[in-house]
């Protein structure tokens, strides 16, 4: 669980939901989600790591519907939830919606959302070893944990495959870390395009 010291209102949400979690706060000098991220992503001793971010609402059955996601694609980084921006990847979740289909692609030239996501170990021992020494664009320090994953991705020509609908929901309803004052008002691009609600089976 990626927590930010103060958010525990939300933090308390998603453990009502995931009781067994490991919640690793992030208490360190300013407002910097990748900080947090990477903290995240350190060895395990797992086959698996998967990422809320504090402020998300997992479905129920989520342990036991991501394991059945980890399974049907066990090398892949799994996007569990997508925003509602007007890009590519939502026309295509759209068309996987309507037909059906349990897996989209995230389109390697949009945003990739770390709401909550699913890593390879291997995977994200690499991801941690690449971002070490890449030339991440934008001004230093490096803060958007969304940025760098996305940059990763389309850099290493890695794709990252979102569960349809998505298993987790992004109320929008807490104030972004990074920009503050214009988040948490339930805004689509922000919230998951469709997600598994209560009562519901994947797939």
């Amino acid at each position: 669980m990626q927590h930010r010291e103060g958010r525990d209102g939300p933090l308390a949400r998603v453990l009502d939901r995931v009781p067994d979690a490991e919640v690793i706060t992030d208490a360190g000098d300013g407002e910097n989600p990748w900080r947090g991220f990477q903290q995240c992503l350190q060895p395990a001793d797992a086959t698996h790591v998967a990422i809320l971010q504090d402020d998300t609402v997992p479905c129920l059955g989520f342990r036991e519907t991501v394991l059945r996601a980890i399974a049907e694609k066990p090398d892949s980084v799994i996007s569990l939830f997508v925003g509602g921006l007007g890009n590519r990847t939502r026309r295509d979740f759209l068309a996987a919606v309507h037909t059906g289909n349990r897996w989209c692609p995230i389109y390697f030239r949009d945003i990739h959302h770390v709401v909550a996501t699913v890593w390879p170990a291997a995977v994200a021992a690499d991801f941690l070893a690449w971002a070490e020494t890449a030339r991440i664009p934008g001004k230093p320090p490096v803060r958007s944990d969304d940025m760098v994953v996305g940059y990763w991705a389309r850099t290493t020509k890695h794709t990252v495959w979102a569960t349809v609908p998505s298993l987790v929901q992004h109320p929008d309803d807490v104030p972004s870390l990074i920009r503050p004052r214009v988040a948490g008002r339930g805004d689509r691009g922000r919230t998951a395009i469709a997600w598994l609600e209560d009562g519901r089976d994947w797939g």
